[in-house]
């Protein structure tokens, strides 16, 4: 998958597009994104302005780390999501 694809292979292009705020992970050991692939998209994400938080898992799951109960990952998502709720929570009051 390249996001870049249809923006003239422009990363920054094409995630100017987006409107959210991001989370991501990448693991030590994942061979189908690599930990510097996930760090192109997190440099992509702050050139554009966008509310990036990044995390680098040591692990040695390889690709399907994100399965496997490992307790940083689960605390640092687990943080994350808390805080979007807390958020929508305060946007609906």
């Amino acid at each position: 998958y390249d996001p870049a694809r249809d923006f003239n292979d422009s990363l920054e292009q094409a995630l100017a597009q987006t409107q959210c705020r991001f989370l991501v992970m990448s693991f030590t050991t994942d061979w189908r994104f690599s930990p510097a692939r996930s760090e192109e998209i997190v440099n992509g994400l702050v050139t554009v302005g966008r509310d990036v938080s990044y995390a680098e898992i040591d692990t040695d799951k390889g690709h399907d780390a994100f399965l496997v109960d490992i307790p940083e990952y689960l605390k640092l998502l687990g943080a994350y999501m808390h805080r979007v709720a807390v958020e929508v929570e305060n946007a609906a009051a």
